[in-house]
């Protein structure tokens, strides 16, 4: 059956953070009381305001279709919300809102993506990038990260007739670096489409994080409320495209995803209006766990990757195992019952690694620490 598949569709690897999080659902029916470190989840209970709005937004019928590109009063939230925090215009009608930022990455790659040609991605970043290059047909190009900072001679390399475009992400998944501003300005002159995937915005503890769209007008940005909104299952997010192509972007959206739910971006609405309180909290909660579990990830021993100083993830470097990272995570999750993601689900580059969220309480952090020790002891 399956060799009748398209190719595109065979190609799509499975996603390993939830593999991993299926995996440890399955032990938890079968009574193992499992520690979850492997998604990128926020335990911080959404804001009240948003709840209620969601509530108020279901009562009052607002459950149609709306415009395909989200409704105005959410988009004019956006727009406001860019020129506040980072300076920027941005206007209404070239943001477009969708269920998650994950159909609006399909629909941004399938727009600057030529079939055969290629796209350069870090190595290592988010596991889903290469597969949506792969989906339609593209060429992953990598440009290898390690503890030093960007290569920009590397990248330069890179940046041919037969390229389309590079993805940025920073604060980054899996490493939780954040660019600087030199890194950004310099990626920004590059002669080929940008995407700046800035879902992990607002969640950056030494100094602050950069838009792309303060050096390029014409780039390609994608956020939304997942990550320091704690919203991930409300599935709300939004790209900010080129004005010269919003008309092609909203045809797209048309006719593949419709429309975001209506009741859900009254909820954002919401959350843009609180947005200094909602940060601020995020941030004091999710930096004291950074430095909690970077303290006693050094204690033990343990080196992880770079100066993990945004987003909430930690790669520690398990090469120690003489394992692959698979194994590792495997290991961890069946002896120890501690999910975590494995790093090769991030790109070659992180093979040997593993990924920690601290997306979790000071306890489980506390656990897996001990978890951790345990196996160092025994192996090291």
């Amino acid at each position: 059956m399956q060799k009748s598949l398209p190719k595109r569709c065979r190609d799509i690897k499975p996603f390993l953070a939830m593999e991993v999080l299926e995996r440890a659902q399955t032990l938890e029916r079968e009574g193992k009381k499992v520690l979850y470190m492997c998604v990128g989840e926020p335990d911080i209970p959404p804001h009240p305001a948003i709840e209620e709005s969601l509530i108020r937004a279901v009562k009052e019928g607002k459950s149609s279709y709306t415009h395909s590109l989200g409704i105005i009063e959410l988009r004019e939230a956006i727009s406001e919300y860019y020129h506040e925090k980072y300076g920027v215009s941005v206007s209404p009608e070239q943001i477009v809102v969708s269920s998650g930022t994950s159909p609006l990455m399909l629909l941004i790659f399938s727009l600057i993506l030529e079939r055969g040609k290629e796209f350069i991605l870090p190595n290592p970043s988010y596991a889903c990038y290469p597969n949506y290059v792969s989906f339609l047909e593209g060429k992953v190009s990598y440009f290898k990260l390690n503890n030093k900072r960007l290569n920009f001679d590397g990248i330069e390399k890179l940046t041919g007739k037969d390229v389309s475009g590079i993805i940025i992400n920073s604060p980054s998944n899996p490493t939780g670096e954040v660019l600087s501003r030199k890194e950004i300005e310099h990626i920004a002159k590059l002669p080929i489409n940008i995407v700046s995937d800035e879902i992990y915005h607002g969640l950056t503890y030494e100094g602050d994080e950069e838009t792309i769209l303060s050096y390029r007008d014409e780039a390609f940005v994608i956020n939304g409320f997942s990550k320091a909104f704690s919203m991930t299952g409300f599935r709300l997010g939004y790209a900010v495209v080129p004005k010269k192509l919003i008309r092609v972007v909203r045809s797209l959206h048309q006719n593949f995803i419709i429309c975001a739910p209506n009741f859900v971006q009254w909820a954002g609405i919401s959350a843009l209006k609180h947005h200094r309180e909602i940060v601020k909290k995020a941030k004091e909660i999710m930096n004291a766990r950074r430095k909690f579990l970077l303290d006693g990830l050094k204690k033990l021993g343990f080196s992880y990757w770079g100066n993990p100083s945004g987003a909430f993830y930690v790669l520690v470097d398990m090469k120690f195992l003489k394992k692959s990272s698979l194994e590792i995570s495997l290991m961890l999750l069946e002896k120890y019952s501690l999910a975590v993601t494995p790093g090769i689900d991030f790109g070659t580059n992180a093979e040997g690694y593993v990924r920690l969220s601290y997306a979790t309480s000071l306890e489980n952090i506390e656990n897996a620490l001990k978890i951790l020790g345990r196996v160092k002891e025994i192996n090291g």
